[in-house]
């Protein structure tokens, strides 16, 4: 599935920087800032899939140590949503934290980071553009849960059930034609699970889809 998905962004890559050099040569300049475009976007799809593939594979070597530490919530999503800003700015959707105060919380800090900025990515990939993307939590005496709320097209039922199976090579377009192959949210999986906590999705064709998960506050 991995290497399948590597060899589109790059095989775009090489045949529009390939058109680049022919027309410069020729000095003609007609559609290069198109070819331009898609050279970029095929080269942000290939590096994410890179950087979730290495994530994945130093988990499934031990190499990623899990490190729960005192952390806040609200300085993690706040990273998440600035790495996540210029993609959004591309589709003009809005992203927005519903919360002011601190959330103290007990977790791996780097694991952590992942999940967020993944589901941040995999709702803006599925929002329209002018769209909306929430990020909420919910404290709870034993528990907190964090959601990632969108207004974009929605799922399935039939692709809830395949989100999180590595063995069903699930890739549905973005709204921008944006490629994947469902690593992150495999990736969120692990993590979550990690923290002996869980992951669930709430969707409807048409009505968006909100990603929750919870992990323990101790």
């Amino acid at each position: 599935i991995i290497a399948h998905d590597l060899r589109s962004p790059f095989s775009s890559i090489l045949g529009f920087s390939n058109l680049l050099e022919e027309q410069m040569k020729e000095k003609n300049y007609e559609g290069i800032e198109e070819y331009a475009a898609y050279i970029q976007k095929s080269s942000k799809h290939a590096m994410s899939l890179l950087t979730n593939l290495l994530d994945w594979s130093r988990s499934q070597t031990g190499k990623m140590e899990f490190k729960p530490e005192y952390t806040d919530l609200k300085v993690l999503i706040d990273e998440a949503i600035i790495l996540a800003n210029d993609s959004a700015k591309q589709k003009s959707i809005d992203l927005e934290r519903t919360f002011e105060n601190s959330v103290p919380i007990i977790a791996d800090k780097a694991m952590l980071g992942i999940i967020l900025r993944n589901l941040i990515s995999n709702s803006i990939k599925f929002t329209n553009t002018g769209g909306k993307i929430v990020v909420s939590a919910d404290q709870k005496p034993e528990e907190l849960t964090i959601s990632v709320k969108d207004n974009g097209i929605g799922m399935t039922e039939d692709s809830i059930k395949n989100l999180f199976k590595i063995d069903i090579n699930h890739t549905t377009l973005g709204t921008a034609k944006e490629k994947g192959t469902g690593l992150g949210l495999l990736l969120c999986k692990e993590f979550i699970e990690k923290h002996a906590g869980k992951i669930w999705v709430e969707s409807e064709p048409g009505n968006g889809s909100v990603f929750y998960f919870s992990i323990p506050k101790n």
